[in-house]
């Protein structure tokens, strides 16, 4: 019995198109698809976003920061190069994001846990808290362990009437961090982890911003204390765009009067820095 293949009916393979098949993909291409990957994950995950206010940042976010999802934000190093056991840049933005959290729903209640450092330590002052969202929603606890810390905000996020929950620590333990990615995940809920140090290369969370003070501006002719600043770093965007090249860092000032932050326009610049090493790219994606 005569056996025909398939492939006696299909048209012939000209030489173009083997070397088609056969030449390598571009890294553009590549980078389109995995950008339209992630943003498709986004997407069917159902979960909600909040936009920053700051077009220059949130052009690189699925249409904000997600709810429902781990962000992290380290304290950076100040113009002297050291890193503040408690910066007040680093915690000034956590507190932002919580209020932006805080007015997806109204009425909710913020949780707040932290491991003292030492017997200096304090707790945020809640006058100044009162600049990004209403204090008297604010739930604090304080835990002797990271344990703990963590076993906290699991069950914060569990409850009913939780608007956000927020963690200091200086833990590493990727477990946990996968834990309690995934009860925000949940849940709906935003977790926020506030570090004091930089955190680990391998994480699970969606964002990760290094925040740092930056020198005031002051008016001209005067000695004038300026506006607050803040630089800050993408330094990994799960569901936006990947690559170094279009992760930026930002200048930030502060606005008492408007509550608002804004991009102080002559400091916009690329993420290609002198200082950027092979394991930062990396720490981008994920």
């Amino acid at each position: 019995m005569p056996v025909i293949s398939p492939s006696a009916f299909a048209p012939p393979v000209t030489s173009r198109a083997a070397n088609d098949a056969t030449a390598p993909v571009s890294a553009d291409l590549r980078e389109k698809v995995r950008r339209l990957e992630r943003a498709h994950s986004a997407q069917r995950a159902g979960q909600d976003a909040v936009p920053l206010g700051l077009p220059a940042i949130d052009a690189l976010l699925p249409n904000g920061l997600l709810t429902g999802a781990l962000h992290e934000i380290e304290a950076g190093p100040a113009p002297s190069g050291r890193v503040a056991s408690h910066d007040g840049a680093a915690l000034g933005f956590a507190a932002h994001l919580l209020g932006r959290f805080a007015a997806l729903r109204p009425g909710g209640t913020l949780l707040w846990c932290r491991r003292p450092s030492g017997a200096s330590d304090a707790p945020p002052y809640a006058a100044a808290l009162a600049a990004w969202f209403d204090p008297a929603r604010l739930l604090m606890v304080t835990v002797r362990r990271d344990e703990d810390l963590f076993w906290t905000l699991e069950e914060g996020l569990r409850c009913p009437g939780m608007a956000a929950v927020l963690g200091e620590t200086r833990a590493a333990d990727p477990t946990a961090g996968r834990r309690l990615s995934l009860a925000a995940e949940k849940s709906g809920v935003p977790a926020l982890l506030l570090r004091s140090q930089p955190a680990p290369t391998q994480s699970v969370c969606t964002t990760r911003w290094r925040v740092a003070s930056a020198p005031s501006h002051s008016t001209p002719g005067l000695t004038d204390v300026g506006a607050t600043r803040w630089r800050i770093e993408l330094r990994r965007n799960r569901f936006g765009a990947p690559s170094v090249t279009e992760t930026p860092s930002w200048l930030l000032e502060w606005n008492d009067e408007t509550h608002c932050l804004s991009v102080v326009p002559q400091a916009l610049h690329g993420s290609t820095r002198a200082d950027w090493t092979e394991s930062d790219a990396e720490r981008l994606v994920g």
